[in-house]
């Protein structure tokens, strides 16, 4: 299925979804062909007018030369420099964007195009929007950071362009904040996804040690002004039903059970948030400079210079994520704890019964301490860079943090899939010395993880790393919508 865009405000979620993670080509409608055509031939029009306005990177240089007219032959010669920013070679590509990102990037460079405000051509326009259909390149996040999104936008084009760029798209292919979008729309969509699994774990979690189901009550909703806690403790009751009300435990919970449906809630409000301003970003314009279409006033139409390459907004929903994350990995260490030292729920200590002859699964709760603190580390807020000055020009003086908060969402992704599937040996082998059964809806969830946690016997103990790194895997696959517990978690991208 092709992802046909006509309009800004028509694009989806689950059109995201199906271009990032299910590899679907992006097409450029009649509609959206029509509206390019008719902006660049205005903008032609404003290029070849008495007396051209002053426009960024057509009527003058791009970044610390803005300052200086171009003659018309110099006009030409920057157009003829097509791949001017050549930067894809700065970096080691140790850590690099995933291909699903570079999709979204994609994506949102060629959304950028539709309704004619970057005065680009049809042909370079259609061009740019067939790369949809070739491999991703590889953009190392250590070389991106800078003023906008030049440096990083160098590295989705490939090197054998086959075209000739006219004037002003330079402009329509490095400027703008089309990563900012794309990565926003990545980490909410992956995010969504995460949320839907650490639901699941968590309702296997209360099953595992009989939890009380006083702390998920739904008499506790009527009395909450707030939408996410109303649907936290929604779904946990959802994924609860049917569970015995007999045979649990007699007294509370620690703490870390109890304040579930609020630790639930605190991360659908990151993800709705972080979906806000994804779609927000995916259905405008940012771009610099920015055309506007002919009106009564223009008949030729207008360029603004702005800051259309810097959108504060997704930094700050990235950072959400990673706060919510880092959350996780330290509610996953403490659950772990409560597990291993078995006081609370009248579980043998260290999950093994005495003369087992296994040793070391105190190690479990050991492994959660550097994850959390990782993750600690990690949810930092990627505030403006102090850093950068412009070293020729004085136009370019504060940086994008973009690629930073993605950088570190990256980092706290892996961070919660390693706490979760910590967690999840632990639970596993709770529900292995308790007898009691998963939740009926949560039963296929539990098989899939159990399935790759051996047992903790003297022969199997050896590879709990094994098992460990299996249940991760299955993790990250499912987060992204592949491998056989994707589906077991999809709440829904839309």
């Amino acid at each position: 299925m092709t992802v046909r865009l006509t309009r800004l405000a028509d694009i989806t979620l689950a059109h995201a979804w199906a271009v990032g993670f299910e590899g679907q080509p992006i097409a450029l409608s009649e509609t959206a062909c029509d509206a390019i055509t008719t902006c660049r031939d205005a903008f032609e029009r404003l290029l070849s007018s008495d007396n051209p306005p002053y426009i960024y990177g057509s009527t003058t240089a791009p970044g610390a030369r803005a300052k200086k007219p171009l003659s018309p032959e110099d006009q030409i010669r920057l157009v003829q420099l097509q791949n001017m920013w050549a930067s894809r070679e700065i970096g080691l590509g140790q850590k690099c964007v995933p291909d699903h990102g570079m999709r979204l990037i994609l994506l949102a460079r060629v959304a950028s195009y539709i309704e004619g405000h970057t005065a680009i051509s049809l042909p370079t326009a259609e061009w740019v929007t067939a790369l949809s259909q070739s491999p991703m390149p590889k953009l190392p996040l250590e070389a991106a950071t800078g003023p906008g999104e030049v440096m990083a936008l160098s590295c989705l084009y490939p090197n054998d362009w086959g075209i000739t760029l006219k004037a002003g798209e330079i402009m329509a292919l490095y400027n703008g904040s089309p990563c900012a979008t794309g990565l926003a729309l990545d980490t909410a969509l992956v995010a969504k996804r995460r949320l839907g699994l650490v639901h699941r774990v968590m309702a296997l979690m209360i099953e595992a040690v009989g939890a009380p189901l006083e702390a998920y009550d739904p008499a506790i909703a009527l009395v909450s002004a707030d939408p996410h806690m109303k649907s936290a403790l929604a779904l946990l009751q959802h994924h609860l039903q049917g569970v015995p009300k007999d045979n649990r435990l007699g007294h509370q919970a620690p703490v870390s059970w109890r304040i579930l449906p609020t630790m639930l809630a605190a991360q659908m409000q990151a993800v709705a948030h972080a979906e806000t301003a994804a779609l927000n970003a995916i259905r405008s314009v940012a771009q610099n400079p920015l055309f506007v279409p002919p009106d009564a006033d223009h008949p030729d139409g207008r360029m603004l210079s702005n800051g259309g390459y810097h959108n504060q907004q997704a930094s700050r929903a990235i950072d959400g994520l990673n706060a919510a994350g880092a959350d996780i990995c330290v509610l996953a260490g403490k659950l772990t704890a409560r597990l291993m030292d078995g006081a609370a729920f009248g579980l043998p200590r260290l999950l093994v019964e005495d003369g087992s002859g296994v040793v070391g699964t105190e190690f479990l709760a050991w492994a959660q301490t550097g994850l959390g603190d990782r993750a600690r580390l990690a949810a930092t807020p990627a505030t403006l860079p102090t850093g950068l000055e412009d070293p020729g020009g004085a136009q370019s003086d504060v940086a994008s943090p973009i690629f930073l908060a993605y950088e570190r969402n990256l980092d706290i992704s892996d961070d919660v899939a390693a706490s979760l599937a910590v967690l999840c040996v632990a639970m596993v082998q709770t529900y292995r010395l308790t007898g009691r059964t998963p939740p009926t809806r949560l039963q296929p969830v539990h098989d899939e993880i159990a399935s790759r946690v051996l047992p903790f016997t003297p022969e199997h103990f050896v590879a709990l790393g094994q098992s460990m790194r299996d249940v991760k895997a299955l993790f990250l696959e499912a987060v992204i919508g592949q491998g056989p517990l994707a589906p077991l978690i999809d709440d829904g991208v839309a």
